[in-house]
């Protein structure tokens, strides 16, 4: 376990904790130093291949959709680190709270962790987060499990968002119903998540068994991506039971 204190170009900084696979939730999240939420956001996919004028509009529900009821319910938001679109809206709203990034150590880069300076492939760490924890793996997804135990020992109520993904996304939205979660899945966000809308609101034969078992399941609720940011904020609030 290592822990490190990053400097990003914006002048903002960060805590870093590098964490073996096996960890415990309780290793990793004393030297985090991140007080017990009132509630957990996580956040799953991203915007591949969505047009610029969906960005736009993905950006702004986070902006205004996401971020006021994080501040309001003392939310902890948690996502893969490398999302620019919740950081660019978390830092646009002081008072979010903390922005934590759980991502594979072998894929991320940053000049000033040593292991990651030199790594020429690298995903760049996004410059809003408050918090990283970088999992021991040289793979997207082997950061998965870690993710959903941590987000477990906040013991907080807890609401995933799925947007577009792909196979890692389906994944954990997969295993975050099998934990009890409700997840909100953004409609018309492209890829696995509009798969899963057909699922859930036709009654389509699903693609594949995580489609099946995640429409099946009760727990899903759907989310047009070009309804309000008002209509975002309420859905939230009703999912955490605020």
């Amino acid at each position: 376990m290592k822990k490190n204190t990053i400097s990003f170009e914006n002048g903002k900084r960060a805590v870093v904790i590098n964490a073996a696979r096996d960890a415990s939730a309780k290793e990793i999240l004393d030297p985090l130093g991140i007080a017990s939420p009132r509630a957990v956001i996580l956040l799953f996919g991203g915007a591949a291949g969505l047009d610029d004028s969906r960005k736009a509009h993905l950006a702004t529900l986070f902006a205004e959709g996401v971020t006021p009821v994080a501040a309001e319910l003392g939310a902890l938001i948690i996502d893969g680190g490398v999302m620019a679109m919740m950081g660019e809206a978390v830092a646009a709203h002081p008072g979010t709270g903390h922005l934590l990034g759980i991502a594979p150590e072998g894929k991320i880069a940053h000049p000033e962790l040593s292991d990651a300076s030199a790594r020429s492939d690298g995903t760049p760490l996004e410059p809003n987060h408050s918090h990283f924890v970088l999992v021991e793996s040289n793979e997207w997804g082997g950061e998965t499990a870690k993710m959903l135990e941590l987000a477990r020992a906040f013991n907080a109520p807890t609401v995933a968002i799925l947007v577009n993904g792909g196979a890692i996304a389906a994944d954990e939205a997969l295993q975050s119903v099998r934990n009890g979660w409700p997840l909100l899945v953004f409609e018309g966000s492209g890829r696995f998540a509009d798969d899963l809308s057909a699922a859930v609101r036709d009654g389509q034969h699903a693609k594949s068994a995580e489609l099946s078992e995640i429409a099946r399941s009760g727990r899903a609720t759907l989310f047009h991506v070009d309804d309000p940011a008002e209509k975002l904020r309420d859905e939230l609030r009703r999912m955490l039971r605020y």
